[in-house]
């Protein structure tokens, strides 16, 4: 489990392959734009989209929670845990793989704006500022940062509730199949109000955008977590 837990964070200095790739002969991974047109939110931004989309963190942090959950009451080691309430274990267990998560986006975060100032504003189409000139272009960076990391959060209930009663491999089905259903939402209509990951592009002020995305994951989370302290409290060891 430390293992992988280090390997998880490992993940998170994804950026620094940029520069390995940079140094090679060849067009993957390979930047460019307008001059001065990339600053460093911009950067996060589009490294944090990246590596959303790789899917292969989430799927690390599947693989945490089946084993905190499942595989503890399926092999029967839960029972070592008997005289401990439940409700207080799991919640233990919950702000562990948070503060896991949540210390893996700031490995992210340094690891991209070391890269950028360092490495990057040496070229032409990146500026040497954090913040882009236009409002809009910060308001859209700034939804889809926060979108991107409150999805994950709710995926981390969501696979908890999920690997009460599921295996490892149909947990990590389930998350991905929820992933699917998250990044395609605001291409449907109707569906886009339902994510948070619907309002980056709303018309609305980027305070009323991110009340209502912080509203929106509170009670997915909220929803997911009660089913699984309800559930939890019925395992049999």
């Amino acid at each position: 489990m430390k293992k992988s837990v280090w390997l998880f964070l490992a993940i998170a200095l994804y950026p620094l392959l940029i520069l390995i790739m940079s140094l090679l002969p060849t067009n993957f991974m390979q930047l460019g734009g307008e001059k001065n047109g990339l600053y460093g939110l911009d950067f996060f931004n589009a490294t944090l989209g990246t590596q959303y989309q790789f899917v292969l963190p989430l799927i690390l942090m599947t693989y945490f929670i089946s084993t905190m959950f499942y595989e503890e009451f399926a092999s029967g080691r839960l029972i070592f845990f008997k005289d401990i309430n439940r409700t207080k274990l799991l919640n233990n267990k919950l702000m562990a793989l948070i503060t896991i998560y949540t210390i893996y986006f700031i490995i992210l975060f340094i690891a991209t704006e070391l890269l950028f100032f360092t490495y990057l504003t040496h070229f032409d189409y990146a500026a040497n500022s954090f913040l882009p000139q236009a409002n809009d272009v910060i308001k859209e960076d700034v939804l889809s940062i926060v979108s991107t990391i409150l999805i994950t959060y709710i995926s981390v209930f969501f696979g908890i509730m999920l690997s009460m009663k599921l295996s490892t491999g149909f947990t990590i089905l389930g998350v991905i199949f929820s992933f699917i259903i998250i990044t395609i939402s605001p291409m449907v209509r109707g569906l886009n109000f339902f994510f948070p990951n619907g309002y980056i592009y709303n018309n609305q002020s980027l305070w009323l955008n991110l009340l209502i995305m912080i509203v929106l994951t509170i009670v997915y989370c909220l929803i997911f977590y009660i089913i699984s302290v309800r559930t939890f409290k019925k395992l049999e060891y």
